[in-house]
């Protein structure tokens, strides 16, 4: 079998983890009245992940203190009803009712969120925070939510977040000269306790983002848990709930006095909708045997240390690309990342059929991003030729943006690659949809994050204009 080496056009791509939570909300009546809130109106999986956040949805309201007042008429406990649990003191009562008509009148000092590892925190309001985040997608979630609010700034950040094409990802804070990062740790590895203790010093109090105890900053609730002016913050970026992440940086930074950082936690979830809901539409329509059969895999050299694996079952998960329709056949593999080899990828090609295939590049910035999706490209024809058919066509994805917050550019990618013809998505531009994520995180000035392209084969011209 001959790999099909088609005209490579240029593409814009990007894309993020995200889970919707479908809330009942309490409509009035066309006689005016409302309908009834009771226990069954609770929610066990908000979109926001703020204590007090009893219906689910994406705010507080009134109608999450009717829920937490007939929790407490029930004599509801904490075990089933968690989120009623607005203070976070183990009990569900009138105190509950009144910190969250506290949160919704912006005099709250104390807001209960709950993290990735499960764990309730109590987080300290602040007018401004300075953010540290271990995780180069943590950091465009905060830079989401605080592009606008001039006293908030992103102060630190680790090695994931430093450098691109010997051009800084992120210069940090008003405070440092360019090239002056501060290192504040490793993945899978230890946050430098003496340099969050000089950025305490610098700026009195810091935000550590990151994600879960399990891979970031192992040391830091040994090290600081007990620490005011520590806030250790773990929420999903790369991980499932992404959206579930902004919304809930949003809110913590800025939804009690409903800020620019809550305004713009907004702006993103009503950008992410409005491009995923309409593609929804489609693809729940669409059987799953009449869906494009993809994979999503790395292969070797696309970075250093690199070598070649499928991300397998949990590949529609992480990288979205179910959500756009696409029908992932990496179960043939097993689970998480898996190496493979050319004769295994021939058997699954025989077995199960690949109609698309992404691969995933490291390096998103600059000329050198450019060159790795062109590289990435050419790398998965030369190490798949022979094994796949030609009717199989190879998408080059940038890991680093389908690890982030920008999925709704992806999600127009996939929808176009996967069903050119569809008309539904004839109109669809996902250079348009791109240059307003830049807008949205503050990038749209940057002279180094001008070409941020994808690149597949299969069309003479861009499928996007």
């Amino acid at each position: 079998m001959q790999l099909s080496k088609s005209y490579i056009a240029i593409i814009v791509v990007a894309v993020v983890a995200v889970a919707a939570v479908a809330v009942y909300v309490a409509m009035p009546h066309d006689n005016g009245e409302k309908e009834k809130v009771t226990v069954d109106s609770y929610s066990s999986e908000p979109l926001l992940w703020i204590r007090g956040n009893a219906d689910g949805d994406k705010d507080i309201d009134e109608k999450d203190i009717q829920i937490i007042q007939a929790v407490i008429d029930e004599n509801g406990k904490v075990s089933t009803y968690e989120w009623c649990d607005a203070n976070n003191d183990g009990v569900i009562d009138n105190k509950d009712v009144d910190q969250v008509k506290a949160m919704i009148d912006g005099t709250a000092k104390i807001i209960a969120f709950k993290d990735l590892d499960n764990n309730v925190h109590n987080y300290t309001v602040r007018e401004s925070v300075n953010l540290v985040t271990v995780n180069k997608c943590q950091a465009e979630d905060v830079l989401i939510v605080t592009n606008t609010h001039k006293a908030s700034k992103v102060v630190g950040g680790d090695q994931q977040c430093q450098k691109y094409n010997n051009e800084l990802c992120f210069n940090f804070g008003t405070d440092e000269k360019k090239g002056e990062v501060l290192v504040t740790g490793t993945k899978n590895g230890e946050v430098q306790a003496e340099i969050v203790d000089r950025l305490i010093a610098q700026y009195g109090h810091v935000e550590i983002c990151l994600g879960s105890i399990k891979s970031y900053g192992t040391n830091l609730e040994s090290d600081f848990g007990t620490d005011p002016a520590v806030s250790i913050i773990r929420l999903p970026s790369w991980e499932d709930g992404t959206i579930s992440g902004v919304l809930t940086y949003g809110y913590l930074f800025g939804g009690v006095a409903k800020n620019e950082c809550w305004d713009q936690a907004m702006k993103y979830y009503d950008w992410y909708m409005k491009y995923l809901t309409p593609i929804s539409e489609v693809v729940e329509k669409i059987p799953e045997n009449e869906r494009p059969k993809i994979l999503t895999v790395y292969v070797k050299d696309c970075y250093p240390g690199a070598t070649n694996k499928v991300l397998s079952v949990t590949s529609g998960d992480y990288e979205r690309s179910e959500l756009s329709g696409g029908n992932n056949v990496g179960d043939y593999f097993g689970e998480g990342y898996v190496a493979f080899t050319g004769d295994e990828m021939a058997a699954c090609e025989k077995l199960k059929g690949i109609d698309i295939i992404y691969v995933q590049p490291s390096a998103i910035y600059g000329e050198d991003g450019k060159q790795a999706v062109i590289d990435a490209v050419q790398l998965g024809i030369n190490e798949l030729d022979g094994y796949i058919t030609t009717d199989t066509k190879i998408y080059s994805l940038s890991f680093m943006l389908t690890a982030g917050p920008g999925c709704p550019v992806s999600f127009v990618f996939y929808a176009k690659t996967m069903y050119p013809d569809n008309p539904a998505f004839a109109d669809f531009d996902a250079n348009k949809v791109f240059k307003e994520y830049l807008e949205l995180i503050g990038w749209d000035k940057r002279s180094d994050v001008s070409d941020i392209p994808g690149y597949g084969p299969g069309y003479t011209t861009s499928p996007f204009h």
